[in-house]
């Protein structure tokens, strides 16, 4: 008997060893920088090698200061978008005045309090319709009333590039390498130089994010086997969900049309989708090179051949249903209804159905093939925020002591409360969708030629699929002169600045 024991533990030693070989192996196919060895290393993802919150707890390394009393103030725009974007207002992951038993409310509130505590301050928010030129007139006039600014995406472009943020280099104790900051926002540097930030101080990034949604019901009626399985086997592609999606929709009212009021659908998107898939299936609109500096690579082969296979399942008004133009609640109506298989949406709208009686579960967009390494979830340029720092902070080292503290403070206070509360036990319904999250939050990307739309390429780029163009090419010969002229102009402006 002591003999069998000995030798069982010896194997589970032994294995244990090959375990832990095999981690390591795993671990040196990514570059330290974030980007991803495969045949688009551009696209820089979020690994999935932090640590689980549950695990030791890090803390940053900041000095003990009291500030004796001071205002901390962000500035932010006030959030006020149509359609399916739910909710309005000011941003709600900065400050709380209360506890009012609301998850988000109350983890701000926690966090900000043990912050205030500590370093002896206080923090506040003012917001803005007029953002851009409200900022621009403070660094302008070197007004110091606002310590950091949280920026939409589409309104990153003429903000950076107006020379109103500070280099992150030279906020002295904001430290990148830690685990609440996004790596995939290295994306956005252009000519090394870097002014943006996110990550678990903010929880409009994750909003932003790009998902599906499917009715569990539905599929259970079709007798479709729900894709968890095929998402953890790398199996979750285009091509298959193609396959799903094209005998689902139906002539529900037999008028010999197929309309999205009335009748079932395979698949409903917005045309921002054309970008998301494209990304998804591991396209850029612009790449970097090793200069870091931006180019146009939409139409590279393998670009192309994504482009492809992201027409083929989107431009199909058979059986998917693009409701760009028509009022935002038709759409959500007809999930809700169980009138749509998948549902394409950013993250937020998650929160439009907690009411919803079907069930449904959420699983990342699809990869191109399986033999792409990763799945790739796209912030959506219009919809997500970045955190900067304005000129116009007069104390940068006070400004990043603060930045670094709430951040990190945020990993175990605001992001369970938004990840594990509100999305994994009050609106999604298993425990297959909350390990999707992880996949979906671990592989977010930011496209820069998305984000700065040279030549207005962004836009453009996702109107195609409104008249459903597969002309790329043509597209890009008439686009080329301004998206390169754009692009100069705008490394120019960085090699510049400081």
């Amino acid at each position: 008997m002591k003999k069998i024991i000995y030798l069982i533990f010896v194997s589970i030693f032994i294995a244990s060893i090959f375990i832990s070989c095999g981690d390591s192996n795993t671990a040196d196919n990514t570059n330290t920088d974030g980007n991803i060895d495969n045949n688009n290393s551009n696209l820089e993802i979020q690994q999935n090698t932090e640590e689980d919150n549950t695990q030791v707890r890090i803390e940053p390394d900041l000095p003990e200061m009291d500030f004796g009393g001071y205002t901390f103030t962000f500035f932010a725009h006030r959030i006020d978008y149509p359609g399916d974007w739910v909710g309005d207002g000011d941003p709600r992951e900065l400050v709380a005045e209360e506890e009012n038993s609301e998850p988000i409310n109350d983890a701000v509130y926690k966090r900000n309090m043990k912050i205030i505590d500590k370093y002896n301050i206080n923090i506040d928010m003012i917001t803005k319709s007029d953002d851009v030129s409200t900022l621009k007139k403070a660094v302008s006039a070197n007004d110091d009333i606002y310590d950091a600014a949280v920026i939409f995406n589409n309104l990153v472009p003429g903000v950076v590039t107006a020379d109103l943020l500070v280099n992150i280099e030279n906020l002295q104790y904001i430290d990148l390498s830690k685990p609440w900051w996004d790596p995939a926002v290295n994306s956005m540097s252009i000519d090394r130089k870097n002014y943006l930030m996110a990550g678990d101080l903010l929880i409009l990034d994750n909003e932003a994010t790009n998902a599906l949604l499917f009715n569990k019901d539905m599929m259970a009626d079709f007798g479709i086997d729900l894709p968890y399985e095929l998402v953890k086997e790398g199996k979750w592609t285009m091509e298959k969900m193609n396959e799903i999606i094209k005998d689902t929709a139906f002539d529900i009212n037999g008028d010999g049309k197929m309309t999205a009021e009335d009748d079932r659908w395979g698949l409903c998107v917005y045309s921002d989708a054309l970008h998301a898939l494209f990304v998804s299936g591991g396209g850029l609109l612009a790449a970097k090179d090793e200069n870091d500096l931006p180019y146009i690579d939409f139409t590279s082969q393998k670009n192309l051949a994504v482009f492809d296979k992201v027409t083929e399942l989107m431009y199909n008004p058979d059986y998917v249903m693009n409701i760009s133009g028509k009022d935002h609640t038709v759409g959500l109506s007809m999930f809700e209804e169980n009138r749509v298989l998948f549902y394409w949406m950013r993250m937020r709208v998650v929160e439009f159905f907690r009411g919803m009686e079907s069930n449904f579960g959420i699983i990342p967009l699809p990869k191109y093939e399986e033999a792409q390494k990763d799945y790739y979830s796209v912030v959506n340029p219009y919809t997500g925020v970045l955190l900067g720092v304005p000129k116009s902070s007069e104390n940068l080292e006070r400004t990043s002591i603060i930045l670094e503290a709430l951040a990190a403070e945020s990993r175990y206070t605001l992001q369970p409360a938004y990840y594990d509360i509100t999305l994994q036990r009050k609106y999604t319904r298993d425990d297959d969708s909350s390990e999707m999250l992880d996949i979906i939050f671990n592989s977010r990307v930011y496209d820069i030629g998305g984000v700065y739309s040279f030549g207005n390429v962004w836009l453009d780029f996702i109107n195609l699929s409104g008249k459903y163009d597969r002309n790329i090419v043509s597209f890009y010969d008439k686009k080329i002169g301004s998206m390169e002229k754009a692009i100069d102009k705008v490394i120019t402006t960085f090699q510049a600045m400081d």
